[in-house]
C-alpha cells in the first residue's frame, strides 16, 4: 500500500502517519514505566518531607496526598495516551506532570528522565493519534513530518552533547575513564570466558583505542541517521550501542527511549517491499506467518508462490528481487526484532548481485 505524499520543505512535508501512531504506543509505555518506578521511589522516600531544592516556590511543591495523586493523572494519561482517546493530549499533559515533580525537586533530576519526558512532549507534537488507536477512530493517510523531525533532532542533540563532552575531556579521550569499568569485567570474563582477554581489557593503549572508537561512533550516531547512505548503518550501530549499555550499566529507561526515538527515521510509506514464501512442505507458511506477526513497521506484503522453487524471494522498494542470503538480509533489514543480524548478513552477501526485479 503506497501512500501518495507531499515533500517539499521540511515544513510542509507530508508522509503516511502509521509510524507516528507506533511511536505514541512506545512513549506512553515508557511513560507508565516510568511512573511506576516514581511510584516505587515514593513509598520509599517522598522528597517533599526530607531534603529538597525546588525550582518553583516552595508553595507549589506537593504534599504526599497531592503528589500520589500527579502520579495517578500521569499513569491515567498514559493508558489514555496508548489506548487512544484524546491521545495527544494526554500524552502531553504526563509529559508536563513529569516535568512539574521534576521542578519540585532538583535533586530528582535524571538526564535520562528529562530525555524521556522532552521526547514525549515533542512525540504529542506529531499527529500521532491517526493509526493504532484502541478507543477511537483511526484517520489514515498522510500527516505533517515536521515534529518528528523535531524528535530526530533531540536525539542527535544527546549524541552530540555526549561525544562533545568526551572529546573535550583529557581523562575520557586517554582512556582512564574506560580503565576501571573494564577491570570490574574480570570476574565475569575470567569465569565465562578466556582470562587472558584481561591482559587486553587493563591495556592502558586498549582504553584509549576504546574511548576514542566511543566518541566516533556518538559523533556517527548524530549524523549517521539524516543521510540515506549511512541510516541503516548508523540505525544498526545504535541498536548495538544502546543493548550494549543495557548489558552493561544501569540506565534506566535510557536505552528504550533512544531506540523509541529511532522510529521518526524510518521511511514511512508502508509495504512498498515483498516477500514471496513457498508454502510447500509447511516451512514456508510458518515463517511467513511468524514474519507477518513481526513486521510491525508494516514494511512488506506477504504472499504466497506455489511454483517459486526457493523458500522467499525478497523485492525491496525498488523492485530488486533478493534470492538466499540476501533475502534474509532484506527481512532482517526491515524487521525491527531480526535487525541486529543485518550486518552480518550484509557482509556475508556482500560480493552477491541481486538480480533485477
Amino acid at each position: 500500500m503506497n501512500t501518495a505524499f507531499k515533500d517539499t520543505s521540511w515544513l510542509s512535508e507530508e508522509r503516511d502517519a502509521y509510524v507516528l501512531g507506533l511511536l505514541r504506543v512506545v512513549f506512553a509505555t515508557l511513560m507508565c514505566l516510568l511512573v511506576v518506578k516514581e511510584w516505587r521511589e515514593y513509598q520509599a522516600d517522598f522528597f517533599g518531607e526530607s531534603f529538597h531544592m525546588s525550582l518553583l516556590p516552595e508553595r507549589l511543591v506537593p504534599s504526599r496526598p497531592a503528589y500520589l495523586a500527579l502520579m495517578g493523572f500521569q499513569a491515567l494519561c498514559g493508558v489514555a495516551a496508548l489506548l487512544g482517546p484524546w491521545a495527544r493530549p494526554a500524552l502531553a499533559l504526563s509529559a508536563l506532570g513529569g516535568l512539574y515533580g521534576m521542578f519540585c525537586d532538583r535533586l530528582h533530576y535524571h538526564n535520562n528522565r528529562y530525555e524521556l519526558l522532552l521526547l514525549t512532549l515533542l512525540v504529542a507534537m506529531t499527529p500521532c493519534d491517526r493509526s493504532l488507536l484502541v478507543l477511537g477512530k483511526a484517520r489514515p493517510g498522510v500527516a505533517p513530518r515536521w515534529a518528528a523531525r523535531l524528535v530526530g533532532a533531540q536525539l542527535s542533540v544527546v549524541y552530540l552533547a555526549s561525544s562533545l563532552g568526551k572529546l573535550l575531556d583529557a581523562d575520557w579521550r586517554s582512556g582512564v575513564v574506560l580503565l576501571p569499568r573494564f577491570a570490574t569485567a574480570r570476574p565475569f570474563v575470567e569465569q565465562h570466558l578466556f582470562p587472558s582477554l584481561m591482559t587486553l581489557l587493563t591495556a592502558p593503549w586498549f582504553a584509549h583505542a576504546a574511548s576514542l572508537g566511543a566518541i566516533a561512533s556518538e559523533l556517527f550516531l548524530a549524523l549517521g541517521p539524516w543521510l540515506r547512505r549511512t541510516r541503516v548503518l548508523a540505525l544498526w550501530l545504535g541498536v548495538m550501542f544502546h543493548l550494549g549499555i543495557e548489558l552493561a550499566a544501569h540506565v534506566e529507561l535510557f536505552s528504550y527511549t533512544m531506540l523509541g526515538g529511532y522510529l521518526v527515521f524510518v521511511t514511512p510509506e508502508l509495504r512498498q517491499r515483498e516477500a514471496v514464501w513457498n508454502p510447500r512442505g509447511g516451512v514456508g507458511k510458518a515463517c511467513a506467518a511468524l514474519c507477518r506477526r513481526l513486521d510491525v513497521l508494516a514494511r512488506f506484503e506477504q504472499r504466497t508462490a506455489r511454483e517459486q522453487t526457493e523458500l522467499v524471494v525478497v523485492y525491496d522498494r525498488e523492485r530488486r528481487a533478493h534470492h538466499g542470503l540476501g533475502a534474509w538480509r532484506e527481512l532482517c533489514r526491515a524487521t525491527p526484532l531480526l535487525f541486529p543480524l543485518w550486518l552480518p548478513l550484509r557482509l556475508v552477501t556482500w560480493r552477491s548481485r541481486d538480480d533485477a526485479g
